[in-house]
C-alpha cells in the first residue's frame, strides 16, 4: 500500500499507559501502510510513545496539561502516577479541559478520521460536525463489551440474586458463563456518575463508525457478531491485534512504555539460566501499587511454598531498600528465593512482553487487565486469573469459562483499583493455583497448555500478511479512503 492518496488519521489516546501503549501501536499500523498518522496527546505522555520522531509518517503534537488549574503538581500527567481517588478526580477533570485546544485544532487542521479513546466520548459529535468517520478504541475485548452490556439490562439476574457471593448465569450469550454480584463493578451493583459516564461513552459508540480492538477475531468470533447484534449492526468492529506482536526484536519488545526497572539483558540473562516452562511471571500492573504489606507478604509466601521459579513485578515500592522489603517478605525469603536467584524481583515499570516470550516462562500469576491478557496469550503462556478492577472479572471469565487457558486463584471481590488487595488473598490459595498452574501434568493441565500454545500461534498468525488482523487493517483502511473520496 503506497503513500499515494494517503489517509491523515488523528489518535487520541486515553492519560494512561494501558490505553496510551496499545493505540499507539496501532498508530504504527497504519503508518505502515503509508497512512498519515498524528497522536495529540500531552507532553509527559508524548515521552512514553516509542519512535515518536523516527517513525516516516508518524508524528506527535502535544497540548499543556492543566495541572495547575486542577491541582496536580506538575509531571502529573498520566494515571500511573495516581494512587488515590482524589487525585483521580483532578486527572479526569484535566482530561476534560484538554478538549478546548484539542477541538480547535482539529477543526482548523481537520483529519480523513479520528481514532479516539472510549474515555473522550465527545469526539464523536465532533466527527459529525466536520464529517469525518469516528472510531473508538476500546482497550478491551469484545467478550468483555458484550458482558458490560448484558449485565446494564434491567433484566439481568444480578437484580435478583439474594446473596452478593451467589452465582448466576448471563442469559443469551453463545457459552454459559457464571458470575457472582461481587464480581460485579459497583457502578452495576449501585448506579453511581460513573454509571452515566458509560452511558455516555455507549451512545458515543453508536454514533461512531466503528469500533477498532487489540485483539484477534478467532478467540471472540461468536461474541462479536453477538455484539453486533445487540447494537442493531449499527457499528463495525475492526480486530487488528495482538499490536504487541508488531515488536519483533528483543530491544523493541523490552522498550514498550515507560522506562522499565530492570535492564532487558539482565531479565534475559537471568531467564537463560532457567528451564523450559519453569518460571512463574507474576504482575498486576501499576495498581499492584495500592497493595498492602498483609497481601504481599501473602503473595510472598504462596510463591516461597510454591517452590517454582518466578519474577515478581511489585509497583510502588521502587524507593525501598532490601530492609524495608522484610515488612512484606517472610523470614529469610531474601536469602533463600532472591539471592539464590529461585525469584526476582522487579520494583516498578518491567519488560513484560520480552519476558513473556521467553522459552523459560512458563506461566503469568495476573489481574487479567486487557493487554496483560492479550499479550500472554500471544506468547501462548496459560494464566492464573487474579482479577481486581475495570473489566478484569470478564476478562478472567474468558479465559477460564470460554477458553479453558486460565487458573482462578479465587479472588471474589470487585474493588476500585485504589482499594485493590485490601481484600487479602491468602496465601493457600495463590500457592494452590501456581502450582496447578506450573506442575498441571494431568489431562487437563496438559490441555490447557497445548490450547495455549494453539492461540498462541493463531495471534501471529493473525498479524501476517493474508491474516484475519491484517486484512481487518487494510478493509478498514480502504473504507475511510473510500468515504473520504465521495466526500
Amino acid at each position: 500500500m503506497g503513500n499515494e492518496g494517503a489517509l491523515k488519521i488523528y489518535m487520541l489516546p486515553c492519560l494512561m499507559s494501558s490505553h496510551l501503549v496499545p493505540l499507539c501501536e496501532i498508530g504504527h499500523l497504519f503508518s505502515s501502510t503509508g497512512q498519515n498518522v498524528t497522536i495529540l496527546t500531552t507532553p509527559h505522555n508524548a515521552s512514553l510513545i516509542k519512535n515518536a520522531t523516527t517513525t516516516p509518517n508518524f508524528r506527535v503534537q502535544t497540548f499543556p496539561f492543566p495541572a495547575e488549574k486542577v491541582g496536580l503538581p506538575e509531571g502529573v500527567e498520566n494515571f500511573l502516577t495516581v494512587s488515590d481517588i482524589p487525585t483521580a478526580r483532578k486527572m479526569y477533570t484535566a482530561m476534560s479541559l484538554l478538549q478546548t485546544d484539542i477541538e480547535r485544532f482539529i477543526v482548523s487542521n481537520p483529519p480523513d478520521c479520528i481514532v479516539s479513546d472510549m474515555f473522550f466520548p465527545w469526539t464523536a459529535d465532533l466527527a459529525v460536525r466536520i464529517g469525518v468517520p469516528r472510531i473508538v478504541f476500546q482497550a478491551t475485548c469484545i467478550f468483555a463489551q458484550t458482558l458490560k452490556d448484558a449485565v446494564r439490562r434491567s433484566d439481568s439476574p444480578h437484580r435478583s440474586v439474594t446473596d452478593d457471593y451467589e452465582p448466576f448465569v448471563i442469559p443469551n450469550l453463545p457459552h454459559k458463563i457464571t458470575m457472582t454480584r461481587s464480581q460485579l463493578p459497583d457502578y452495576v451493583r449501585s448506579p453511581n456518575g460513573y454509571t452515566q459516564l458509560i452511558e455516555q461513552w455507549r451512545e458515543a459508540e453508536l454514533k461512531s463508525y466503528g469500533i477498532i480492538v487489540n485483539n484477534f477475531v478467532e478467540i471472540e468470533s461468536e461474541y462479536t457478531d453477538y455484539y453486533k447484534k445487540v447494537m442493531d449492526d449499527k457499528i463495525k468492529i475492526y480486530h487488528v491485534g495482538p499490536v504487541s506482536l508488531i515488536h519483533t526484536s528483543d530491544n523493541d519488545k523490552g522498550e514498550r512504555g515507560p522506562k522499565t526497572a530492570v535492564g532487558e539483558n539482565e531479565c534475559l540473562s537471568w531467564l537463560n539460566d532457567k528451564k523450559l516452562n519453569s518460571v512463574l511471571y507474576v504482575c498486576f500492573g501499576s495498581s499492584c501499587s495500592t497493595f498492602p504489606d498483609a497481601q504481599l507478604m501473602e503473595i510472598a509466601c504462596g510463591l516461597d511454598a510454591s517452590g517454582c521459579d518466578f519474577i515478581w513485578v511489585v509497583f510502588g515500592r521502587d524507593n525501598e531498600s532490601d530492609d524495608d522489603m522484610i515488612k512484606w517478605t517472610p523470614p529469610g525469603f531474601m536469602e533463600r528465593v532472591i539471592k539464590t536467584k529461585r525469584g526476582m524481583i522487579i520494583k516498578g515499570w518491567a519488560p513484560q512482553v520480552l519476558i513473556l516470550d521467553h522459552p523459560s516462562v512458563g506461566g503469568f500469576l495476573s489481574h487479567c487487565g486487557w493487554n496483560s491478557v492479550i499479550e500472554s496469550l500471544s506468547c501462548g503462556v496459560p494464566m492464573a486469573t487474579w482479577p481486581l478492577y475495570a473489566e478484569h472479572f470478564y476478562n478472567e471469565k474468558l479465559l477460564t469459562q470460554v477458553l479453558g487457558v486460565g487458573i482462578e486463584v479465587g479472588a471474589e471481590d470487585w474493588n476500585l483499583w485504589v482499594d485493590s488487595g485490601k481484600k487479602v488473598v491468602e496465601r493457600e490459595k495463590i500457592e494452590k493455583a501456581v502450582r496447578k498452574l506450573m506442575e498441571g501434568e494431568d489431562d487437563v493441565g496438559k490441555e490447557m497448555r497445548n490450547k495455549t500454545r494453539e492461540l498462541g500461534e493463531m495471534a501471529k498468525n493473525a498479524v501476517k500478511e493474508g491474516g484475519s488482523s491484517y486484512k481487518n487493517l487494510r478493509i478498514l483502511i480502504e473504507e475511510l479512503k473510500e468515504i473520504r473520496d465521495n466526500k
